[in-house]
Order: structure tokens, then sequence, then C-alpha cells
């Protein structure tokens, strides 16, 4: 008798751990109406094919294996509401081709981009413009089947986002968002990527640090980071860019904020950045030694 007491008490101590792990899943992962938080949301472009579509869950899949998902589409006509007159309109095309993924991450973790098959708009490009959107702690993977400028894509970005958070961004931030993407892409072709990514950053960042509304102020700020940069500007470019500040200046980002969330993008420019200078300094070290070595052929075959 005491054997089967036992039983039922065991039977029954399972049956309350059972419930409970069930009613703290439902907790943490359900919304109020019943259906499942999801951990992460893809966003694709309208004009997709289903061949298309499956080219990019193919590089969506390391992501997204195993998570719970939302699909969601974006048109030509969202991306041409924030984009129309600020690129030009071959980078905006007439279809909705680029997609993303975007995952949630825990506080403090920052944004990670990768991206895929885009050829104007480097990961930190995004990243930067995204923190300007109101985006925080996110990893985005950018993706389409062939090459495409990628300009659009960040429309499908901040409407996944939204998706996933389940909170609207400011207006005022995701306008302010498109105009950095298409201004940082449009120098991007004039004067190399890499160098207009550094300078939307760092003149955003110094404005934003500095907290300076004044157009005369942010001009001359504009002025001393394209001159450490080596970088020429035309008057109509700098007056854009202080425009653009200007903007960004209301919108209340911190310094702080603009620094933890581009943390990981920060580190794999520097890496790059000092990659290049060991490069050089190797090819240099190389070049060196080679002279010492035909120097010390000559003087054997003069001997």
């Amino acid at each position: 008798m005491m054997g089967i007491n036992k039983s039922k008490y065991f039977l029954l101590l399972i049956a309350v751990l059972l419930l409970g792990a069930v009613y703290l899943r439902s907790e943490i992962t359900t919304t109020g109406t019943g259906q499942e938080q999801p951990q992460a949301v893809i966003s694709l472009g309208e004009d997709l094919t289903s061949q298309q579509k499956d080219r990019v869950m193919e590089y969506f899949q390391d992501w997204a294996k195993g998570k719970n998902l939302q699909y969601i589409s974006v048109s030509n006509q969202e991306e041409r509401a924030y984009l129309e007159g600020l690129v030009d309109e071959k980078l905006i095309g007439s279809r909705a081709i680029s997609s993303a993924y975007c995952e949630l991450l825990e506080a403090g973790n920052g944004i990670e981009i990768q991206t895929e098959n885009i050829t104007a708009i480097t990961p930190f490009m995004y990243a930067n413009a995204l923190v300007t959107a109101g985006i925080e702690d996110a990893r985005v993977v950018v993706a389409a089947p062939f090459k495409v400028s990628g300009t659009a894509a960040l429309t499908g970005i901040i409407k996944a986002f939204e998706t996933a958070s389940g909170e609207k961004l400011k207006e005022k931030n995701k306008a302010a968002a498109h105009e950095e993407i298409a201004e940082t892409s449009e120098l991007g072709e004039r004067i190399g990527q890499d160098n207009a990514e550094k300078f939307i950053f760092e003149v955003k960042r110094k404005v934003v640090a500095e907290d300076i509304n004044d157009p005369d102020e942010i001009r001359k700020i504009i002025i001393e980071v394209s001159t450490d940069l080596n970088i020429k500007l035309s008057e109509e470019d700098i007056s854009r860019i202080v425009v653009l500040m200007q903007k960004i200046q209301q919108l209340n980002i911190s310094a702080g904020q603009l620094g933890s969330q581009m943390q990981n993008l920060e580190k794999k420019l520097d890496e790059l950045q000092n990659s290049g200078k060991e490069t050089v300094s190797l090819l240099k070290r190389l070049l060196a030694a080679l002279e010492n070595l035909v120097t010390s052929i000559r003087s054997l075959v003069g001997g």
C-alpha cells in the first residue's frame, strides 16, 4: 500500500511540474491573442518569386533554424514613401526584392548586421541608420537572391523590428534614418563606401556627443572630419549633411546609445583598418628584404 501511495505521489508531482512548465512557457512566449510571440521576423520583398524566396531563406536558415518565425512582406510603395526624392530612381527601382531577418537580442548586445548580395549599403551603414531609427539590440541579416543596391531594405528591416518588438517606432526617426542611408549611399558612390560610412558616423557622433544644434557649428565639424579623412565635399554636400545632422540631433540620441549599439560594428571596422595597416607594413618589410637581397647578390656578382 505504501508503495502505491508513493507511486501516486510521484506521478502527481510530475504532473504539477509539467503544468507549471507549460504555464511559465505560455507567460513568456505568448501574446494576448494566444499566439506565440515570434522569436524572429522575416520581411520578404513583395515581388520575389517562389524560387527567389527559397534562395533568400537559404541565407537566413542558420539564424532562423529552430526559432518561432513570423513572416511579413514589404512593398515597393512602402519603400518609396520614405526614399522617393532622396535617392536616384534606379536605386529604388519598381520592385521590392531585398529581404531582412530580424531577431531581438538581450539588452547590451548592440546591433549585429550581415548582408548578402547587397552592393550599395555596408553593414556599418545599416547599423548607423538603425540607431537613428530607434532600433536597439537586434541581429539583422539583409539578403537578396541577386545583386541589388539594398537602399530600400531599410524599410523592411524597420517593419520587421516593429513586428518583433510589438512597438511602433517614431515616424520622424524612421524618416531621418532613410535620409541618412540615402545620403551615405550617395556619398559612397563618389568617395568610396569606407570613407562614407566613417565620415557620416564620426560627424554624427560628434554632433550628438557635443549636443550641437547650431548649423554653423555642425558645418565646422563636417569640414573638420572631412579634412581628417582626406575627403573632398562640395558646398551642396555640406549643406545637405548639415540639414541631416540637425534632424538627427532633434531625435535625442545619446552618444552612449550610439556607442553601445555600434560596438560590434566598430570592432570589425577597427579590425579591418588594423588589418590593412598590418598588410601595408608586411609589404614594406618584404620589399625591404627583397632590396637587401638584390643588393647582396649584386655585391657578390661584382666581386
